[in-house]
């Protein structure tokens, strides 16, 4: 940036309502691939300025991508409008750029794929609130990507909410997006369009009962006016995604599956046909994902095996092409004809990068709508589309034939086996059912089985925060031994050693984490932080909530217990506060303050006066109600069972929890009470 520019920019302060330009202030931090920031209406290279659609811009910011600038707002506005474009010097079609507006860390819009020669897009942002306001553009076509942001600007007056509109790569709808990105770490989509309603609730309620991927965001694109929508989805608890038909609705519409990371904000997708079954986990997916290299695609072959030699000999037989054809949608050839993986698109998979790439692949096929619409009679042109996008990335990695079981071309064995559907192919179980083509109406007493169930176990889970945190917990032990645990509830009665006799669930660290995670408790606090196991253990339990919070006292820093906390996943990491502070007297700064808890964890200092000393504050804070569970009950030279015995005798319920004397040990006993914040007085009088 030149130094004339920055001293003719004022910071927010400085600026009258109504409306701040963005190009009239001082960036916090500017980076962008190409030449120098540009505002002011030029572009920051070779003295050229703005102009889109044939207008010049008095207020622009040209940031060729890759490229960020920050800004930081002062709290007074309200709302952010721009709009989006390619610079008029950029030939059409010969480059793009995908823009976002990012507010404190959490992205707010996103634009994606903008080409050059098309009308600019409008971005509106509630911004109230925010502290920094992120500007962000994208592309994966360098050369002549100058992307603009148009009379940017700040406002006073709240954003309406307007919707926006994308159409698929394929252009055969146009579909509504939400007002906020939807985010998941995994997301699985399928299609349904008027008269598959049926269909696709047979495979969303397979997907509960066998697909094992609870806590995966379910996206339902819908195409036109589907009977029963509301139903469907409430009963499957998907995100709809309305779609408008700009082609022939046939089975090509599934395309909008392609472009499904432009919809939602993901690390690893799953899309799906309709006429599916899914009889197995789907889990084993996900991770070959996470094995494989970024911007890998997921599929199987075509027919389940290798009936096409290459990727031409099945254009010219399946696909009623020609092969001119593979250089009329590519422009230029370099051996895609011979590709050798021929895949069937029923289910793909994908992380981020493959997809944006496989949508933006076929983007760059400007003939492929055309040439898909060609023969009506073969409505599944749409594949070849796929499959030539595959072979020019390069990117297709072929799945077990068992994760898309095409009964086109496949027989199976259906049977129930030990209480479950299962469907032999060859003596292996396959995952994946697809009654395409001919397979349509094979094994009907086999249909609707699910989708006649009318209350699914499709609640949305908040992921295995638990196993979360004992991989981080395993990592830290790992570097420690496992007498790192003394002071944890695997610690021996006699505070030296510890014992873990199951490390593959550590039952009483899963006894804690799910006490008060099906208790619903959102705050918790804790005395003896001691190493930070046990909080971490309880911010694992209640970080998925929100307003969660685990509050820890100790009077000392101890050793390693950033270390393991560091370890863990933000989310877990941002709920732990530790106050370095006696644990009585901060128990009771916090009754003085109002602080209010849904449990407490007491396993300081494990005297008699001290546990009741505690244990009196913590009924204060804790909700009526509320668990209070008190550790080390049975710690050699303590007297913790007599505070125990005493608050029995005060009326609260205790439940002591240490193994029976004919069971198994499992640790050296645990030793936990657990006592119910009401006393028995009060509760007969309730």
């Amino acid at each position: 940036m030149t130094k004339a520019v920055v001293q003719s920019m004022k910071t927010i302060t400085d600026i009258g309502p109504p409306v701040a330009f963005l190009d009239d202030l001082i960036p916090t931090a500017v980076a962008v691939g190409y030449g120098e920031l540009g505002s002011d209406g030029f572009l920051g290279y070779e003295g050229k300025r703005v102009r889109v659609g044939g207008r010049s811009y008095e207020h622009a910011l040209s940031t060729h991508p890759p490229a960020s600038l920050s800004f930081d707002l002062d709290g007074r506005s309200h709302s952010f409008h721009c709009c989006v474009a390619l610079n008029d010097d950029v030939p059409r079609g010969r480059s793009h750029a995908d823009f976002s507006v990012w507010l404190d860390g959490r992205r707010a819009a996103f634009s994606p794929r903008v080409t050059a020669g098309e009308p600019p897009r409008d971005i509106a942002v509630d911004v109230t609130g925010a502290r920094r306001l992120e500007l962000k553009v994208e592309t994966s076509r360098w050369p002549y990507s100058h992307a603009v942001w148009l009379d940017p600007r700040l406002g006073h007056e709240p954003v309406q909410e307007t919707s926006r509109t994308l159409v698929d790569c394929l252009q055969r709808v146009e579909m509504t997006l939400p007002p906020q990105v939807p985010r998941a770490e995994r997301c699985i989509a399928t299609v349904v369009s008027p008269g598959f309603e049926r269909l696709v609730d047979d495979l969303l309620g397979s997907l509960h009962a066998y697909g094992g991927c609870a806590d995966a965001l379910r996206v339902l694109f819908v195409i036109g006016d589907c009977a029963g929508l509301d139903d469907l989805v409430a009963k499957h608890r998907c995100l709809p995604i309305h779609c408008r038909a700009i082609s022939r609705v046939n089975p090509t519409v599934k395309s909008v599956m392609y472009s499904l990371p432009l919809v939602v904000e993901a690390e690893h997708f799953l899309a799906l046909d309709g006429d599916m079954l899914v009889l197995g986990d789907l889990g084993p997916i996900f991770g070959t994902l996470e094995a494989c290299p970024p911007g890998t695609l997921l599929a199987c072959q075509e027919g389940n095996g290798p009936v096409w030699k290459d990727l031409n000999h099945a254009l010219c037989t399946v696909y009623g092409g020609r092969t001119s054809d593979i250089g009329r949608l590519l422009g230029s050839v370099n051996g895609e004809a011979r590709y050798p993986l021929v895949v069937n698109d029923g289910l793909l998979a994908g992380d981020r990068e493959g997809l944006l790439m496989l949508d933006a692949q076929i983007r760059d096929m400007p003939q492929a709508p055309a040439w898909t619409d060609e023969r009506r009679d073969i409505w599944w042109r749409n594949q070849f589309v796929f499959n030539l996008a595959l072979a020019r990335l390069g990117c297709g990695v072929e799945l077990d034939p068992i994760f898309n079981l095409q009964l086109n071309s496949q027989d199976v064995e259906m049977r129930r086996y030990r209480g479950r559907v299962q469907a032999l192919w060859q003596g292996r179980e396959a995952r994946v059912l697809h009654f395409n083509g001919l397979g349509r109406d094979k094994y009907p007493e086999f249909r609707q089985l699910f989708g006649t169930v009318d209350d699914p176990l499709s609640a949305p889970g908040a992921g295995d925060s638990f196993g979360e945190f004992l991989r981080a917990l395993r990592a830290w032990v790992g570097e420690r031994g496992v007498s790192s645990l003394a002071w944890s509830v695997y610690g021996r009665s006699d505070a030296r050693d510890a014992a873990v006799a199951d490390p593959s669930t550590f039952p009483l660290l899963a006894l804690l984490h799910y006490l008060l995670r099906s208790s619903g408790c959102r705050r918790v606090l804790e005395t003896g932080t001691a190493r930070g196991v046990s909080a971490a253990c309880l911010a694992s339990a209640v970080a998925h909530r929100d307003g969660a919070r685990v509050v820890t006292f100790d009077i000392e820093e101890q050793e390693d217990r950033q270390t393991l906390w560091d370890l863990l996943p933000e989310e877990q990491r941002a709920v732990i506060e530790a106050r370095t502070q006696d644990s009585v007297l901060g128990l009771t700064a916090a009754v003085e303050a109002g602080e209010r808890y849904d449990a407490a964890f007491l396993d300081s200092q494990h005297t008699l006066e001290h546990v009741l000393a505690e244990f009196e504050l913590a009924t204060q804070l804790v909700s009526p109600g509320g668990l209070i569970l008190i550790h080390d009950v049975l710690l050699e030279g303590a007297t913790v069972g007599e505070a125990v015995d005493r608050i029995q005798d005060e009326g609260y319920g205790v439940a002591r929890l240490w193994t029976a004397e004919a069971a198994a040990a499992e640790g050296d006993r645990l030793g936990l009470a657990v006592v119910e914040n009401r006393p028995t007085s009060r509760r007969d009088s309730e």
